[in-house]
């Protein structure tokens, strides 16, 4: 693994230990997933659930796979080592939580996220406004918004893109 994937695997960790204790456990999935459905209307409730669902199936396949001491909990070692594995199964394991994302953010089911929304999940999950602004302006079509595709593509990018010049998928995260 190249140091770019190594910054963007940390960026992600940060982002994943969601209560800041140094590791990753399942209550911060649990965390995080509260703090993305709280940032939308109770009308959106059944796509919160099923988002919800998601981030617990992205624990357990994370932790079947990072957990080497079965101690339930996953450090950044761990974490490294674990990731590249659970990447290369990137749509099985990963990319329904993304699916699950865009389903929530998306207002009116027409498979389109606009910015507002999409900037309400990134900050939910701790990345800065103003940075989860400037991704969604890199990832968009002209007309402001984007598409399911647009979105899967950037973000599996994320997990196993190791050129430098794409900036529009090792930013999704914001800054590294």
């Amino acid at each position: 693994m190249g140091a770019l994937l190594d910054q963007k695997y940390e960026k992600l960790f940060s982002l994943l230990d969601a209560n800041g204790d140094g590791v990753i456990a399942e209550d911060d999935f649990t965390l995080m997933a509260g703090r993305v459905r709280a940032s939308f209307s109770e009308e959106r409730a059944a796509k919160g659930e099923t988002y919800a669902d998601e981030m617990m199936n992205y624990w357990r396949a994370l932790r079947d796979t990072a957990d080497a001491d079965g101690d339930g909990r996953i450090d950044r070692d761990e974490f490294r080592q674990a990731l590249h594995q659970v990447s290369d199964r990137f749509d099985t394991l990963i990319g329904p939580l993304y699916q699950a994302g865009f389903h929530l953010a998306d207002r009116d089911d027409d498979g389109r996220v606009g910015r507002e929304d999409f900037i309400a999940v990134l900050v939910a999950i701790g990345v800065p406004a103003d940075e989860a602004g400037a991704t969604f302006d890199r990832l968009a079509e002209r007309d402001g918004q984007l598409t399911k595709d647009q979105l899967m593509t950037a973000a599996t990018l994320y997990y196993r893109d190791e050129n430098p010049d794409n900036a529009a998928s090792h930013l999704f995260f914001g800054a590294l």
